[in-house]
């Protein structure tokens, strides 16, 4: 019976209609057989841009491999004080090197990229000397590796770390002269030029404690935080060697205070003030506690603040915590507000009692100025900057959709957008373009075969084959003509076997001997049908999981199906609305939590029918939605005479289980799960996922939720498409 599932699953599937994210568009051929011609990216888990390629044609093929003129910030740093700008994505990583006025690719492309697996992010030391980042050896982990700007020389800090493409488990000194590394639930510290120099002293002798990364807190450059248990330390950042020396002598630093609960370094975080007599804790992004040490001895830290989550519009994505110049914990909150709407912030001071300073829809996360005096995020095409005790906004920038933004110093910023890449100075009030983004379509100047190029703004620009860089120009329209023909070559865009692209770019051959070639070779390599993947996202009794699943879903464009459980409606009713208001398609879970194939009392075909339709009313009076008529049972148990119960009263059963029933879960890590399943809905060509959207009593996916950014992204890279339970 269940091989007989996979097969009928895996041919629905190959009929279905599929989707591919990479187009070629806008060519313009000139008499020299360059090429000018746009890439266009729309695929799930990114936005979507145009990137514009240059090419010269020797017999019938590229001279070199296309060259990207433009440079899309999907990820930017900061380097080496403050005098390269690096910019990252998925075709390379380029520098733009201030004092040169020159940007170069350093890093290109192997073959063009169709995946949607996002940029991973670097974590930059403030000096802008070295970075950690996780250099991916496995579906969904990797090495945590150090690395110096300069002359790239790396050395590996930790193997088999999980790469969240957000969190990087470390954390730098203030004046980067130490960095602090999670490794296998301990922390250790580093100095980065011994580790890579090879003359740092062993490992066991830089340990620091137990914990994560969540553990620790730097509050200045002299100071380090750190949380075990029950006790706030104070580590003197000279007194890091001696301590990790000595660590079984002399304990784990000088011990500041008593909390009044117990840290979990899995899923509460800490910020620290500069001398570690402040924290403010989250505990597992729920309850938010303000704490000083008002005592010599260590004693219970006195209590300031202490309140849960209790925002009746909208759930909690993540918090962030950062100070201000009076020593007052700032928290920034993002929310996903249950009517469907846009995510949106809210900024609250923290004193003795909580103080709303800002709210504001479809913001990106805030980041300080270096001097910690400003704050700057963005929404949609405009970035603010706020004074960070007044809470006033000081300055803003639109013009166009911002993607990133860093700060260089004090008062400048460079601010990354889905058109261009631009300089802003604040004390000047100045703003310069420092290379494009994208491109929505290119010519060649016949009057002199410059390369001119457009991008929606209503402005031009010019390339500069020496700098890599653009600057706007005048051109005569009538000399910007796009050709696809001249003589020699044709190009020209036509279909493909490769169902990764919606098309291919062909180089025909027009003298001697008649030949067409793809610019990319890979454009033609033959693929099969991608895979459909449907999720079953089971909201039975708790929703702790539900604003995560909800925020990564939309990231990446995924669908998925929500079952749903009377008792969830009626304990969480905002959250049922909010997953209806998302637009997911949502079945049923029955109306009761109860196992439905215990003996404790007679399951007929009126117990059912009756339960389905409760579950139906109980839905539609929640949300004014109707549920698509699937079912699964609680816990999946289930009969053959309760399916056909439900049958009768028109309803379908979905059985994961088809797919999973020979996997054991039991104590394996996250990155074992992940790619058990994506191997078996590779082996199975599809299939069901179920993922409980919060804990509720021991099954393998119940954690799932914390990691289903890692488990989409996984599936995404192999070439799954995603679909609802209706679709199969």
């Amino acid at each position: 019976m269940k091989k007989i599932g996979i097969l009928i699953l895996a041919v629905v599937l190959s009929s279905l209609p599929l989707f591919a994210g990479v187009s070629f568009i806008n060519c313009d051929l000139n008499l020299n057989d360059e090429v000018l011609f746009t890439v266009k990216q729309d695929v799930a888990g990114t936005n979507p841009y145009k990137t514009l390629f240059y090419t010269k044609l020797t017999n019938g093929m590229p001279e070199k491999k296309p060259q990207v003129l433009t440079c899309y910030p999907e990820q930017m740093e900061i380097l080496s004080g403050g005098n390269i700008l690096q910019i990252r994505n998925r075709y390379g990583t380029a520098r733009y090197v201030l004092d040169k006025d020159k940007l170069e690719w350093i890093q290109v492309y192997d073959k063009m990229p169709v995946n949607s697996v996002s940029v991973a992010p670097y974590m930059v030391s403030p000096d802008g000397k070295w970075f950690c980042k996780i250099e991916r050896t496995s579906l969904c982990s990797g090495c945590l590796v150090l690395e110096n700007v300069e002359n790239g020389k790396k050395s590996i800090l930790c193997e088999n770390v999980l790469n969240t493409f957000y969190n990087i488990p470390a954390k730098w000194a203030p004046d980067s002269s130490v960095l602090v590394y999670e490794k296998r639930g301990i922390l250790y510290f580093c100095n980065p030029e011994a580790v890579v120099s090879g003359i740092e002293i062993d490992e066991k002798y830089r340990r620091i404690g137990r914990g994560s990364i969540n553990s620790i807190s730097w509050g200045s450059e002299r100071c380090l935080a750190y949380i075990d248990d029950y006790l706030l330390y104070k580590i003197n950042t000279k007194e890091l060697y001696t301590l990790g020396l000595y660590s079984g002598i002399i304990g784990q630093g000088k011990a500041m205070g008593r909390l009044p609960f117990k840290f979990n370094p899995k899923t509460d975080k800490f910020s620290a003030n500069s001398d570690a007599t402040e924290c403010f804790v989250m505990q597992n992004n729920r309850l938010f506690s303000f704490l000083k040490v008002t005592s010599l001895s260590c004693d219970y830290m006195d209590v300031v603040y202490s309140r849960p989550y209790t925002d009746s519009s909208a759930s909690l994505i993540d918090s962030y915590v950062f100070w201000d110049s009076y020593g007052n914990p700032v928290l920034w909150q993002e929310k996903l507000p249950y009517d469907g709407k846009f995510e949106k912030a809210s900024v609250y001071r923290i004193t003795d009692k909580v103080q709303q300073m800002l709210e504001i829809q479809d913001s990106g996360r805030p980041f300080t100025s270096p001097d910690g005096k400003k704050v700057a995020f963005y929404a949609g095409s405009t970035i603010m900057i706020y004074d960070i005790n007044t809470w006033k906004r000081s300055a803003e920038l639109s013009g166009e959709k911002i993607i990133s933004a860093l700060w260089i110093s004090p008062d400048v910023l460079y601010v990354g957008g889905e058109r261009s890449i631009r300089k802003w100075n604040l004390a000047k009030n100045t703003v310069d373009i420092v290379t494009l983004s994208s491109a929505t379509a290119a010519y060649w100047d016949a009057s002199n075969y410059s390369v001119i190029a457009e991008t929606g703004s209503g402005y031009y620009y010019k390339y500069t084959f020496d700098t890599g860089l653009w600057e706007k120009t005048i051109p005569i329209i009538e000399n910007l003509k796009q050709k696809n023909q001249n003589g020699k070559y044709r190009i020209f865009t036509s279909t493909t076997q490769n169902k990764k692209f919606e098309n291919a770019l062909y180089i025909r051959t027009l003298q001697g001997k008649s030949v067409t070639k793809p610019m990319f070779p890979e454009t033609m390599e033959k693929t099969g049908e991608n895979a459909k993947v449907a999720f079953v996202f089971d909201a039975l009794d708790n929703s702790d999981g539900l604003s995560k699943i909800l925020y990564s879903l939309k990231k990446y464009n995924a669908k998925g199906t929500f079952f749903i459980n009377g008792e969830f409606i009626r304990r969480y009713p905002s959250e049922t609305k909010q997953i209806a208001a998302n637009g997911f398609e949502c079945a049923s879970m029955f109306f009761t939590p109860a196992n439905l194939t215990e003996n404790s009392f007679i399951i007929d075909e009126d117990f059912i029918t009756r339960g389905l339709a409760r579950n139906e009313d109980e839905f539609y009076d929640v949300t004014k939605k109707e549920l698509v008529l699937f079912w699964h049972a609680p816990g999946y148990s289930v009969s053959p005479e309760i399916i056909k119960f439900a049958q009768n009263s028109g309803y379908e059963y979905v059985n994961p289980q088809y797919i999973f029933s020979d996997l054991d879960f039991t104590g394996k890590s996250v990155e074992k799960r992940i790619t058990e399943i994506y191997t078996k809905l590779k082996q199975s060509g599809g299939g069901i996922v179920p993922v409980s959207v919060g804990y509720s009593g021991g099954e393998f996916n119940d954690s799932m939720y914390k990691y289903i950014e890692l488990l989409l992204t996984a599936l995404i890279d192999g070439g799954f498409e995603f679909s609802e339970i209706s679709e199969f």
